[in-house]
């Protein structure tokens, strides 16, 4: 048995730490690498600033080397310095210095900067970035009273100017002397102050008359508080009974999704009118009814966290004795969208094809159909190649190397990106990180982690004893990929038990190779064997079977099948581990139940059966073409499996790449599930070349190749010899 190691809880935690720092290095060490730039802090897409208080957008970026970071303007020039207006600092944040009014310049404060980070692999530019700078002006607001008449409801409305009205906002009202009415949904009864700045005052008496009401706005920039000069409410003569009619309502109100709506429908008449909501976006209005989400509160209808599907047009009705009154509002809900190319790193060999494809979702489900741009390196890419939302580059030379972006940009304004990296050629992974063996009691959490890199980015896959990992709460498997290219995977067991004892092994695994590791996890207890799934092995080739035995010390692990104790033939080897080694395995001998106990020193034991089904591998008959074929003759061949267990799968192939019937007019037939026939009716030069056919199932897949060589009509005697079909086998 291997060296047991055995730590306490403080050794275990200093791994812990070891391993961190470790790997720490390592990855250090891998950032050699060349590896395209990625913003970690991309700017928002909008700023806006007062001239007197200025404004900074900041932009940072990883890659390696470490990027450069500089700023495009909206015509794509790059961005300097201004004296005593503009600044890139050298850590890439773009500053814009409070300027005086008459040195405002609209190329600088109302436009559209982009940052862009590059290294020696490509560049990438980050979102537009919507910049509005506002020079403050004075300004002054007034108080305009909508009379009523008593036992009904006043208006007073806060009039700002249109040149500030959108960046201003009613922060209370103040009743004469110290009274302040604040913003809310409901009321105290006899004032509100409604989320858009009118204030109702309700139930009015004689009395109400005599105080007076000053609003108070707040710039929402220079956060300056200008206070309305004072007024009274109005009250009128009018008795009896006066319609309503609306006189406010927000016609449109915009929102993202998550936040709160406000609908404010406010109508005025006597008696108060009573308020009704509708939906009206199907051919018949249906009723808004409260809910967790909904508050009907009288003129204003408040949805809190609000979806894509309480977007619509809604409509209020005010009525009461003298008749009805109504108005409709719009609710556009903007949904957060998430771009993504895939694959984000993509490795293509000289003269192959790369494709990305630009994935859009929203609430993790597709956006729909969307503006999309392609960029290179930062320059836009002509529209020849896209394909929809897949840009694909073919006969991939050096120059195509770089970074990939596809920019969306909604109606709205806004616009989102993400970058892709297209690399040359094929790394396997190798392992920058693994865990060692470990000796523990059972109860503590432990965690197992490797670490690869390789191109394209390697995916890790875990086994215990060469089995999959238990499924129970216990275990959790994570797996992610770092800005680095790493692939970082963990195993972490909440409280270990002497079951998840065994050999734990992490396979790092891309299209170029891959690489393995494994390490003991021994936790002291009595001998104990877990599940033995059915094992599939492959005739003529080596069986290894571990026995899945936990418990720590072990100190014997046998194998039986029949009764009779292995090995019994030369063919089989018990290993020093207890791994059962089958030679050469063969369906008629080798496939059954097998049995494999364990016991400590003390004498206590385990046992566990499990079954082993043996696979015959297909074999291909050879087959060949007719030799002296020419231009018009025609030709078939048949690729027979003469063994190999079911189910069988048969294709063909030209040239190494899956044969096009329908390009080169070859018709491919199933004779039965063993054969398959090949027939060309009208041979030309085309039909030329290397024909192989694919046969597979679950234990291989192997394959036979025949040259065809066609004769063209205009050849010489000279050239009529050709040279024998070149045929063969390939597993």
């Amino acid at each position: 048995m291997a060296t047991m190691l055995r730590y306490d809880n403080a050794s275990l935690w200093m791994f812990f730490i070891v391993g961190w720092l470790n790997y720490g290095l390592l990855s250090a060490a891998f950032d050699s690498h060349l590896r395209g730039p990625s913003f970690v802090m991309e700017p928002p897409s909008r700023l806006e600033f007062s001239n007197s208080s200025g404004g900074w957008l900041d932009c940072s970026a990883s890659g390696s080397p470490q990027p450069t970071i500089d700023w495009l303007s909206v015509d794509g020039t790059s961005v300097g310095d201004v004296g005593g207006v503009r600044r890139v600092l050298r850590n890439g944040t773009l500053v814009l210095l409070p300027f005086p009014a008459a040195a405002y310049r609209q190329d600088i404060h109302s436009t559209i900067y982009r940052c862009v980070a590059s290294n020696t692999v490509g560049r990438v530019i980050s979102r537009d970035v919507q910049v509005r700078a506002v020079v403050a002006q004075a300004y002054k607001v007034d108080v305009e009273v909508l009379a009523a008449s008593r036992g009904c409801t006043a208006i007073l409305r806060c009039v700002v100017p249109n040149f500030v009205k959108e960046l201003v906002r009613v922060v209370s009202w103040v009743q004469e002397p110290a009274f302040y009415i604040y913003p809310s949904l409901q009321g105290d009864g006899k004032h509100h102050l409604l989320p858009t700045g009118e204030l109702l005052i309700h139930n009015l008496e004689f009395n109400d008359r005599y105080p007076s009401y000053r609003c108070r706005t707040m710039h929402k920039l220079t956060r300056q508080v200008v206070t309305s000069n004072p007024a009274k409410i109005r009250m009128t003569d009018q008795r009896g009974i006066v319609s309503p009619s609306v006189v406010e309502h927000t016609s449109h109100v915009a929102v993202s999704q998550d936040e709160g709506a406000v609908l404010l429908c406010v109508a005025q008449g006597c008696p108060s009118p009573e308020y009704r909501w509708y939906t009206h976006n199907g051919p018949e209005p249906i009723p808004v009814t409260s809910g967790p989400r909904i508050r009907l509160l009288g003129p204003v209808l408040a949805i809190e966290a609000v979806t894509g599907e309480d977007g619509g047009v809604y409509k209020c009705s005010a009525a009461n004795a003298g008749g009805e009154a109504s108005a409709d509002l719009r609710l556009t809900v903007s949904t957060p969208i998430h771009v993504e190319i895939s694959p984000n790193v993509l490795s293509v060999h000289m003269g192959g094809t790369a494709e990305f494809r630009c994935l859009v979702t929203s609430n993790g489900m597709s956006a729909g159909p969307q503006h999309i741009t392609w960029f290179k390196d930062g320059r836009q890419l002509p529209s020849s190649g896209r394909v929809g939302d897949t840009l694909q580059v073919t006969g991939v030379t050096r120059e195509d190397k770089g970074m990939y972006q596809c920019v969306v940009r909604r109606q709205e304004g806004d616009s989102f990106q993400a970058s892709a990296e297209l690399q040359l050629g094929d790394a396997p992974p190798s392992l920058v990180y693994s865990f060692i063996e470990q000796t523990l009691q059972p109860g503590p959490a432990v965690s197992l982690k490797c670490s690869a890199q390789g191109n394209p980015t390697p995916q890790i896959s875990w086994s215990l004893d060469g089995f999959p990992l238990p499924t129970n709460g216990r275990f959790m498997i994570g797996q992610y990929v770092t800005v680095h290219g790493d692939v970082i995977s963990h195993v972490n067991i909440s409280h270990v038990m002497v079951e998840d004892g065994g050999e734990y092994s992490c396979v790092a695994e891309n299209r170029a190779g891959k690489t393995a590791h494994s390490a003991r996890l021994n936790i002291y207890g009595l001998p104990y064997i877990r599940l033995i799934p059915k094992v599939t092995a492959v005739a003529g080739h080596t069986l290894y079977l571990k026995c899945p035995v936990a418990g720590y010390p072990i100190e014997e692990i046998h194998w039986e099948r029949g009764g009779r104790e292995l090995p019994e033939d030369m063919r089989q080897k018990v290993q020093s581990d207890g791994t059962l080694e089958i030679k050469e395995v063969q369906k008629s001998l080798d496939s059954g139940v097998y049995t494999c106990w364990a016991r400590n020193k003390q004498g206590h034991s385990a046992r566990r059966s499990g079954e082993v089904a043996v696979i015959v591998p297909p074999n291909i008959e050879p087959f060949s073409f007719q030799d002296g074929l020419a231009e018009g003759m025609r030709t078939r061949t048949v690729c027979g499996v003469s063994k190999g267990d079911p189910p069988l799968t048969l294709k063909w192939l030209k040239d190494g790449d899956p044969l096009l019937s329908t390009l080169l007019g070859a018709n491919v037939s199933t004779l039965d599930q063993y054969s398959s026939l090949l027939n060309i009716p009208s041979l030309s030069a085309a039909h030329s070349g290397d024909y192989t056919c694919v046969a597979s199932n679950p234990a291989a897949e192997v394959k036979f190749t025949a040259s065809l060589q066609v004769k063209g009509t205009g050849r010489t005697r000279a050239n009529d010899s050709l040279e024998e079909s070149n045929r063969k086998q390939i597993r």
